[in-house]
């Protein structure tokens, strides 16, 4: 039997990437693991409440920008978010006309039980591997983001 070559493998790896955002993306899969974890959060809304929390008050544009998402949905994602008590808006102490959004310590708690049970089944599906495994597993994503993120598609 032959090794793939490196074509081969370029494809299997992008049926892959494929296939993993199928799967990150499905409303379905993602509407399990909010019954799941006992939270009513939408799948925008969770990937907003992600980077309020990760990154602090984070301005409506930046937000738009750090999560692929227009502004006009950010706006009325941010909105839903207020209205729940999930997030609060402020003024940009540094520039007045600027408004901040931050999650609240119920957003934080809501957004935390989601990654909590995000985080469990990620332990549980890779137990069987070895530490060597997940290390350079690890290393290697890392890498994968990197380079994909670095090379331009205008640049083809």
């Amino acid at each position: 039997m032959s090794r793939p070559d490196r074509h081969e493998r370029l494809e299997s790896i992008s049926d892959s990437v494929a296939r993993i955002i199928r799967i990150s993306s499905s409303r379905a899969a993602f509407a399990t693991q909010s019954d799941i974890a006992g939270v009513s959060l939408s799948q925008p809304a969770y990937a907003l409440m992600r980077v309020m929390i990760d990154r602090g008050p984070v301005s409506m544009g930046e937000l738009a920008r750090m999560t692929h998402m227009d502004l006009g949905m950010t706006t009325r994602q941010v909105g839903s978010l207020v209205e729940a008590a999930l997030a609060s808006r402020s003024q940009d102490p540094e520039d007045k006309r600027v408004a901040l959004v931050s999650a609240t310590p119920e957003g934080r708690r809501v957004a935390g039980a989601l990654q909590e049970l995000r985080r469990r089944h990620l332990h549980s599906a890779l137990s069987q591997w070895s530490n060597a495994s997940i290390e350079d597993f690890d290393r290697l994503l890392q890498r994968f983001i990197d380079d994909t993120v670095a090379t331009s598609f205008e640049d083809l």
